[in-house]
Protein backbone atom coordinates (compact mmCIF):
# COMPACT_ATOMS: atom_id res chain seq x y z
CA UNK A 1 0.00 0.00 0.00
CA UNK A 2 1.83 3.06 -1.08
CA UNK A 3 -0.53 5.28 0.49
CA UNK A 4 -2.14 7.42 -2.46
CA UNK A 5 -5.01 5.52 -1.41
CA UNK A 6 -5.61 7.13 1.92
CA UNK A 7 -5.92 10.67 0.05
CA UNK A 8 -9.25 12.50 1.12
CA UNK A 9 -10.53 15.24 -0.71
CA UNK A 10 -9.07 17.73 1.79
CA UNK A 11 -5.62 16.39 0.64
CA UNK A 12 -6.55 16.88 -2.96
CA UNK A 13 -7.86 20.12 -2.39
CA UNK A 14 -4.82 21.31 -0.70
CA UNK A 15 -2.17 20.00 -3.59
CA UNK A 16 -5.22 21.86 -6.14
CA UNK A 17 -4.82 25.30 -4.21
CA UNK A 18 -1.12 25.27 -5.11
CA UNK A 19 -1.26 23.84 -8.40
CA UNK A 20 -3.83 26.25 -9.31
CA UNK A 21 -2.01 28.91 -8.33
CA UNK A 22 1.43 27.36 -10.74
CA UNK A 23 3.57 28.38 -7.96
CA UNK A 24 5.50 25.35 -6.70
CA UNK A 25 8.66 26.88 -4.90
CA UNK A 26 8.37 27.50 -0.97
CA UNK A 27 9.45 31.19 -1.49
CA UNK A 28 9.22 34.61 -3.38
CA UNK A 29 6.80 35.09 -5.92
CA UNK A 30 3.83 36.55 -3.42
CA UNK A 31 1.55 37.71 -5.88
CA UNK A 32 0.94 34.95 -8.10
CA UNK A 33 0.34 32.48 -5.30
CA UNK A 34 -2.63 34.43 -4.08
CA UNK A 35 -2.18 34.25 -0.44
CA UNK A 36 -1.61 30.35 -0.78
CA UNK A 37 1.71 29.08 1.31
CA UNK A 38 1.23 25.61 2.48
CA UNK A 39 4.36 25.03 3.12
CA UNK A 40 4.65 27.59 5.33
CA UNK A 41 2.00 26.85 7.20
CA UNK A 42 2.81 23.24 7.35
CA UNK A 43 5.99 24.69 9.41
CA UNK A 44 4.54 27.03 11.44
CA UNK A 45 2.05 24.14 12.10
CA UNK A 46 4.87 21.73 12.79
CA UNK A 47 6.70 24.36 15.18
CA UNK A 48 2.87 24.65 17.11
CA UNK A 49 2.79 20.74 17.29
CA UNK A 50 6.00 20.04 18.71
CA UNK A 51 7.28 23.46 20.44
CA UNK A 52 9.90 24.14 18.25
CA UNK A 53 10.84 28.09 17.43
CA UNK A 54 11.85 26.73 13.71
CA UNK A 55 10.77 24.23 11.07
CA UNK A 56 12.33 23.61 7.42
CA UNK A 57 10.26 21.23 5.50
CA UNK A 58 12.79 20.01 2.71
CA UNK A 59 12.21 17.25 -0.29
CA UNK A 60 14.16 14.07 0.46
CA UNK A 61 15.80 12.41 3.53
CA UNK A 62 18.68 12.94 1.86
CA UNK A 63 18.54 16.63 1.99
CA UNK A 64 17.07 16.30 6.02
CA UNK A 65 20.23 14.75 6.73
CA UNK A 66 22.66 17.38 5.05
CA UNK A 67 20.44 19.80 6.59
CA UNK A 68 20.57 18.53 9.86
CA UNK A 69 24.23 18.15 9.70
CA UNK A 70 24.93 21.17 8.57
CA UNK A 71 22.74 23.34 11.24
CA UNK A 72 24.64 21.29 13.76
CA UNK A 73 27.95 22.36 12.21
CA UNK A 74 29.22 19.22 10.51
CA UNK A 75 31.35 19.80 7.52
CA UNK A 76 34.07 18.61 5.16
CA UNK A 77 36.37 16.67 7.12
CA UNK A 78 34.32 15.39 10.15
CA UNK A 79 33.90 12.04 10.76
CA UNK A 80 30.36 10.90 10.65
CA UNK A 81 29.14 7.64 11.61
CA UNK A 82 26.59 5.55 10.00
CA UNK A 83 25.16 2.23 9.99
CA UNK A 84 26.65 -0.47 7.51
CA UNK A 85 23.09 -0.80 5.83
CA UNK A 86 22.01 2.73 4.62
CA UNK A 87 21.12 4.38 1.13
CA UNK A 88 24.53 5.38 -0.65
CA UNK A 89 23.79 8.95 -1.30
CA UNK A 90 24.00 9.61 2.72
CA UNK A 91 27.40 8.75 2.51
CA UNK A 92 28.41 10.24 -0.43
CA UNK A 93 27.96 13.88 0.33
CA UNK A 94 30.59 13.93 3.09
Amino acid sequence: MPGFELWSDAERKHVNDVLETGILMRYNFDGPRKGIWKAKELEQEICNRIGSKYAQLVCNGTAALTTALSALGVGYGDEVIMPAFTFVASLNRY
